[in-house]
């Protein structure tokens, strides 16, 4: 990897859409600021997105966490009302998503602050337009990459295709947090102990987790991240990133 063009920074990504990466990226933003540190943090498109639900999106959440709170447009420069891929909801709304505003913004976030957090939103290979994914952002930031997986049933197959995918890309993945975005099922126990391992043994990257499913999330997400931000695992990966 050749030297970052985006200073002190994590991209978060995800083996697919719902694995909790908003909560993750709270989590962590949330603990690193317990550290002292002043944190930028950017989820730079949503979709699915209420013109009146501002607040309650995931771009909403995380600036709330922020302190001091920015503004709605630093921390999302696009989004959409139509739940559908970020690609599909420009072409519907004709409003396209700029590669380079997105890399720009980024840059000069990281400027101002001593660590950012940047989300992306589903997977790796999620389109943006038609020439660019969130790979070719990552790509163009050059900067560490968490991936948040599950424990479920096929997690095997879909963390390892993002680690292959990352390292065919040139990019060696920072970590692996596994997450628990629902209660566990305990009628499935040794087939989530068995992805665990198959993740550790398989991936060849330092794996952080399980973290568990945090329920006071469901009724209280700010209270409910600044709890998981004291996770074990979490400070754990904390001390890796400072």
């Amino acid at each position: 990897m050749t030297k970052p063009t985006v200073p002190r920074s994590l991209f978060i990504t995800g083996t697919d859409t719902g694995v909790g990466k908003t909560v993750l990226t709270g989590s962590l933003l949330v603990a690193l600021q317990q550290h002292g540190k002043k944190i930028g943090v950017v989820k730079p498109v949503e979709t699915g997105v209420s013109p009146l639900g501002e607040e309650e999106s995931d771009s909403g959440h995380l600036r709330q966490l922020c302190v001091p709170s920015p503004s709605p447009d630093s921390v999302c420069l696009y989004r959409y009302e139509p739940p559908l891929s970020p690609l599909a909801c420009s072409r519907l709304v004709q409003r396209s998503i700029d590669h380079l505003k997105i890399l720009y913004h980024c840059q000069a976030l990281a400027l101002q602050h001593e660590f950012t957090l940047i989300e992306g939103a589903g997977g790796l290979l999620v389109p943006l337009s038609r020439s660019h994914t969130f790979l070719d952002l990552l790509l163009s930031l050059q900067i560490p990459c968490l991936i948040v997986s599950r424990t479920d049933l096929g997690a095997v197959n879909h963390t390892l295709l993002t680690v292959r995918t990352l390292q065919q890309a040139g990019i060696s993945p920072h970590a692996i947090a596994l997450n628990e975005p629902s209660p566990a099922n305990r009628t499935v126990g040794s087939q989530r102990a068995s992805t665990i391992e198959s993740i550790r043994e398989l991936a060849s990257v330092p794996v952080y987790g399980p973290i568990g499913f945090e329920s006071t999330i469901g009724r209280d997400w700010t209270g409910g991240v600044h709890q998981l931000a004291g996770h074990p695992e979490i400070q754990r990966l904390v001390r890796s990133l400072v």
